[in-house]
Order: structure tokens, then C-alpha cells, then sequence
């Protein structure tokens, strides 16, 4: 199938970042990989001659990473089936929303892995997914930051900013035909994705409070402790190390490289 690297723009933006069971990550896998691979073929089979055909399957991978994005919210329920009914960690968590304030709908599910994630392209239908994992391994002051952290994402509307960039990439990448506005727009949008990493604690320090924010992002970097040679990776990664972005929520100063 000519695409003229539509699967490339259809799969360089599925990153499952809920961790689940290896079984519902390779459904779910499976599941994207057929439903993107039928839009484009019935993009190319509708397409009047084939000087259309790759426009048009330019025009469904928007279509699909709209689907893609919107429909996250539903993809999390999926991908975390298990949620945390133990009395004491919910009682927990309610006390912390209590002293947070107003918060997009937040859920703990059990699983082993330490993270915390924000689903959702608009903030009215937006959810913070929070591990037991991180849960249990973070104080209340920690935590308190994490979600002033997530609810910037959700306010700051960063996923809606992603997809966004996402489709002007695709549309670009079709109009130029060019390797060289491919490498240049990934790299913009690797950068792009540590600013609102950056933008996200600025906001948490806002919301929650400098010392909350700070102390989270201290527990964080204990958790996922980081070399300092990896500072000069994140050319190539979406996101700041833990000791960068602690270093510009006390500066104000966020080095994107």
C-alpha cells in the first residue's frame, strides 16, 4: 500500500502509556494496528485515481488520530480494569482531593509500575490515571504535586496541543514530501513535548503549591533516579530528566536540550 508514510504517522503518535496486563496492551495493539490499517486502505480504495490515494489517506490518519485521541478516556478504562478498592487507600485519596481542591476525576488501579497519567483532549472529559505502584511509594505532599502537575495537562489542554501539531505534521509531511521536514517537525515536536512537561510543573507549582510541586518531583527522581550524561539524551527523547525539570521549577528556567 503506497501511504507515502501515513503508517508512520499513524503509528508514531500511539504511545500507551497506562500501564496494564500484557494481554490487554497486545489486544489493544492489535485492535489500533487493524483499525489504522483499514482506514487506509479504504482511503486509497476511495480515492478517484492514485495522485488522490495519498492525500486522502493523509486526510484518514487525521481522522483516525482524532478517534485515537478523543477515544482515550474509554481506552484507559480498558487498559486499567483493576481498580484500587482497598478502604484505606481510597480513604487516603480522598483526603488528599479534599486538600487539593477542584481536580479532574482521579482513579488509583492496582498495578506494580510507578506512574501517574492524564487522558483525555479536552478538560471537561479529561481523567488522572494514578498507580498503587506511585501511590503507595509517595507522601501526601508528593502527591499533591502530581496532581497540580496533571491538572495542568488537563487545563493547559497539552493532549489537544499534541494532536494538533500531529495533524500539521501529517499534512506537512504530505505537502513537502520532504526527509528533511520529517526529521526537522519530529525534533520540534520532541521539543514541543519537554516544554509542556516544563509548563505542566510550572502549573503544579501554581496550583499546589511550590513546595508540593518541588517535593514531587524530589520523590520522583529517588523513584527514577538518572545519570547525568542522560540530560544530553532528551534530543532524542519527549521528555526532560527529573533533575532538569527540578532544576527549572526553582530557576524558572527550562532547558530544552
Amino acid at each position: 500500500m503506497e501511504s507515502r508514510g501515513n503508517e508512520k504517522n499513524l503509528g508514531l503518535r500511539i504511545t500507551v502509556v497506562i500501564p496494564t496486563t500484557w494481554f490487554r496492551r497486545l489486544v489493544f495493539f492489535l485492535f489500533v494496528m487493524e483499525v489504522g490499517g483499514g482506514v487506509l486502505w479504504a482511503a486509497a480504495k476511495l480515492a478517484p485515481d492514485q495522485g488522490h490515494a495519498n492525500l486522502l489517506q493523509t486526510v484518514g490518519s487525521l481522522v483516525f488520530l482524532f478517534g485515537f485521541y478523543a477515544g482515550m478516556p474509554l481506552v484507559a478504562r480498558y487498559l486499567a480494569p483493576q481498580p484500587c478498592t482497598d478502604p484505606a487507600r481510597q480513604t487516603r485519596l480522598a483526603s488528599l482531593l479534599q486538600r487539593y481542591g477542584s481536580s479532574c476525576p482521579v482513579f488509583l488501579y492496582e498495578h506494580p509500575d510507578k506512574e501517574a497519567n492524564t487522558v483525555g483532549l479536552w478538560p471537561s472529559q479529561s481523567r488522572i490515571y494514578i498507580t498503587t505502584g506511585l501511590f503507595d511509594r509517595m507522601s501526601d505532599e508528593g502527591l499533591i504535586g502530581i496532581l497540580g502537575h496533571e491538572n495542568t495537562h488537563a487545563r493547559e489542554r497539552h493532549i489537544l496541543v499534541g494532536f494538533v501539531y500531529a495533524c500539521i505534521f501529517a499534512l506537512g509531511s504530505y505537502a513537502s514530501d520532504s526527509r528533511t521536514f520529517f526529521v526537522v517537525g519530529f525534533l520540534l515536536f520532541l521539543g514541543l513535548r519537554r516544554y509542556m512537561e516544563y509548563r505542566a510543573d510550572a502549573g503544579g507549582a501554581l496550583l499546589a503549591g511550590p513546595a508540593s510541586m518541588s517535593t514531587g518531583l524530589r520523590e520522583l527522581a529517588i523513584l527514577y533516579p538518572s545519570a547525568a550524561w542522560h540530560r544530553w539524551l532528551t534530543i532524542i527523547m519527549a521528555y526532560p530528566t527529573l533533575p532538569m525539570r527540578l532544576r527549572a521549577l526553582e530557576t524558572k528556567r527550562p532547558a530544552l536540550l
